[in-house]
């Protein structure tokens, strides 16, 4: 195996380990996102409730004239406060509920590091020792040098040989 094929092999199961974290960051990005529309009717819900507010210290201004009248909103206050306290209630377990997305979230890339620092480094190690062993195997550069000077004896030899050869053809011819 080749040391691209290595490369590439170990890119692979990288690729593979990562997908699902990547999967799980982009469900929680939808959590997150389906939490702020919460939030932001929570707050639509909390300015309705200012205005009846306003609408109440209005209505006890008005106490004196009509009693019944404040009765009537004070019950409608009511009903609002409780929706308030099941939103914010609903709130604080989609709240928890990403408290612990996020805790097991944290758990995996704990995961994913010490698989790196682990399993990356020592494959990577062994992929520079089996590196080393082909330098190895070169003959080094300092050695190439007598056996050039050898290499170009030995063609001026078959150069000189040749000619010897062709000068004893065409005597005998």
């Amino acid at each position: 195996m080749t040391d691209q094929e290595l490369l590439q092999a170990i890119g692979q199961v990288v690729e593979a380990k990562m997908e699902p974290i990547r999967q799980d960051i982009h469900e929680l990005k939808a959590d997150v996102q389906g939490l702020k529309v919460d939030v932001e009717t929570l707050k639509t819900d909390v300015q309705g409730l200012k205005a009846d507010v306003e609408t109440l210290k209005t209505d006890i201004q008005g106490l004196k004239v009509d009693v019944e009248t404040l009765k009537t909103d004070v019950q409608g206050l009511r009903v609002d406060v409780e929706t308030l306290k099941t939103d914010v209630q609903e709130l604080k377990v989609g709240y928890t509920s990403l408290d612990k997305q996020v805790s097991t979230l944290k758990d995996q890339v704990t995961n994913v590091r010490l698989y790196l620092e682990n399993e990356q480094k020592r494959t990577l190690n062994l992929l520079l020792e089996g590196q080393q062993a082909l330098w190895d195997r070169f003959v080094p550069h300092e050695e190439f040098d007598p056996l050039e000077d050898r290499t170009e004896v030995l063609a001026l030899t078959v150069q000189r040989h040749s000619q010897e050869i062709r000068e004893l053809q065409l005597r005998l011819a």
